[in-house]
């Protein structure tokens, strides 16, 4: 009965050892970091639609101007000459701006990241310390 009272008492110094608040720090990091990062993934959502959107419109303009009726045969090369320049040029416009988009949301990634293992890495600091804290005068409350 005394093995059983000893180990019951030890389980619980054991219990006390981790702080519960400790703990939820650590929640309350992860679920501050994942609120930022889908912020970061829904502006890089809404920027990079925005940029398909007025694509498409452009496109579609060029795609209208080629259609237009011409007065004479040679105007229909030169038409398919400016309409190909256009959606190049379009094209040039497009992959820039995406690239722009993605090395901002890598940047922006990269950082919540790091902020977040850093307070990650400060948090189960100091909950070892405060673990180890309560260990000294526990074990030797057991001896």
């Amino acid at each position: 009965m005394a093995t059983n009272q000893g180990t019951k008492s030890a389980a619980n110094d054991i219990q006390s050892l981790f702080d519960p608040q400790g703990y939820q720090n650590v929640f309350r990091t992860m679920a501050n970091s994942n609120e930022r990062l889908t912020q970061v993934m829904v502006e890089t959502g809404t920027r990079s639609t925005k940029i398909f959107s007025e694509t498409s419109k452009e496109a579609l303009s060029n795609l209208r101007e080629l259609g237009q009726v011409r007065d004479e045969p040679a105007a229909y090369g030169q038409a398919y000459n400016e309409f190909f320049q256009k959606q190049m040029e379009l094209f040039m416009r497009t992959a820039q701006s995406f690239a722009g988009v993605t090395q901002e949301t890598a940047k922006n990634s990269a950082e919540l990241a790091s902020e977040a293992g850093r307070d990650m890495a400060e948090q189960a600091t100091a909950n070892a310390e405060s673990a180890a804290d309560k260990a000294g005068p526990a074990a030797k409350k057991a001896a």
